[in-house]
């Protein structure tokens, strides 16, 4: 089933929704959530959960791309869980050092970095969609050459070169704007 019957099927509040959501993406999202949480049983939880989010979340979204959306919901919900699950038994140490230990990042260290994420959005939006969702899935899913190659029916070869092509534009861009790279 493609992906616009698949938002239908959200849109009519059909659960086949997300039957048919896990049957075409389910190893996709696993594989998101298990490169983050380093444990099957999170990442089926974090699966779940995703589920649920997307189910609540459509509609009233309709996403361009339910493929991307989908792996968004996911990577967003691993991280959480992730951000809890490290957290867990460290916060009481945290706060014994808060005081001793100041922050490494300068205010201007934020500021450069808030500004460099909004020159990589820029980027990234003029971009085209293939070479967008190519180096969003490597750095930003964190997935791997051979597992984006697979997903979108590319070579390794191929998926290496838009890479460094998008990575060259990238550090051209950020350097036309007086980042220093």
């Amino acid at each position: 089933m493609d992906d616009k019957k698949i938002i239908e099927l959200f849109f009519s509040r059909s659960e086949q929704a997300i039957s048919e959501t896990k049957r075409k993406y389910n190893n996709l999202c696993m594989k998101i959530a298990t490169a983050i949480l380093y444990s099957c049983e999170d990442a089926e939880e974090c699966v779940s959960t995703s589920y649920l989010k997307l189910w609540n979340a459509i509609p009233p979204k309709n996403p361009e791309s339910f493929c991307g959306y989908l792996c968004r919901v996911v990577r967003n919900t691993a991280l959480t869980a992730f951000g809890k699950i490290s957290k867990r038994g460290y916060d009481e140490q945290y706060e014994e050092l808060d005081e001793i230990i100041p922050s490494d990042r300068s205010i201007e260290q934020e500021y450069d970095s808030i500004q460099i994420s909004g020159f990589l959005n820029s980027f990234l939006g003029g971009t085209k969609r293939r070479n967008r969702e190519i180096f969003i899935a490597r750095y930003y899913l964190n997935m791997s050459v051979s597992d984006i190659a697979s997903n979108f029916d590319m070579s390794e070869t191929a998926v290496r070169s838009r890479l460094m092509r998008t990575r060259n534009e990238l550090r051209k861009y950020l350097s036309e704007r007086g980042v220093e790279v």
